[in-house]
């Protein structure tokens, strides 16, 4: 079997997987980090969990980011450190220097933190969504890479506290 066809096989199984978990949001990125599927959970959460999404994109060029949010540069400098990480891992190809270079001309933070080499990528850490259905939701989430595919993250949150959980199960119920 070729890398194509592993790739293909490996993202149907996890689509398949992804679109099975009820209550559990949860996407699958290239390692451009372009959304390549998502559940309703996680659509729930964020508009930038749409499938075809770029997450850094969305993080650093969307309008209706909140870059005023506490959590704000926590979760900019995840995207870019992840992203980062990915690029030391795959060759440099045309699609990672078009993502850079655009968020380089059009973003002064994504710049500032591409810069910055001491930051370093987490596989987990805590997230707040503030504006979903249900009104804020801090949940962990867990980066895991596909096995047998290096070119996929698997990207899964659960709830931080049991308010979080409620707002979960209330956000599950207004799908």
């Amino acid at each position: 079997m070729n890398l194509e066809q592993t790739l293909a096989e490996s993202r149907t199984v996890i689509r398949a997987m992804l679109s099975s978990w009820h209550g559990v949001p949860a996407l699958l990125c290239d390692r451009h980090f372009t959304v390549l599927e998502s559940n309703a959970m996680a659509r729930a959460l964020s508009p930038g969990f749409a499938v075809g999404m770029n997450l850094a994109r969305f993080t650093f060029l969307e309008p209706a980011v909140d870059r005023e949010h506490a959590m704000y540069g926590v979760a900019a400098d995840q995207v870019v450190t992840l992203l980062r990480e990915s690029l030391d891992q795959h060759k440099g190809d045309r699609e990672f220097r078009e993502i850079v270079g655009e968020l380089s001309a059009k973003s002064l933070g994504f710049s500032v933190a591409w810069a910055d080499d001491t930051l370093a990528a987490k596989s987990r850490d805590l997230i707040v969504f503030d504006k979903t259905p249900v009104g804020p939701v801090r949940l962990y989430y867990q980066v895991l890479r596909v096995p047998e595919n290096t070119d996929d993250s698997l990207i899964v949150w659960a709830p931080a506290d049991e308010d979080s959980r409620q707002a979960l199960e209330r956000l599950e119920r207004t799908r």
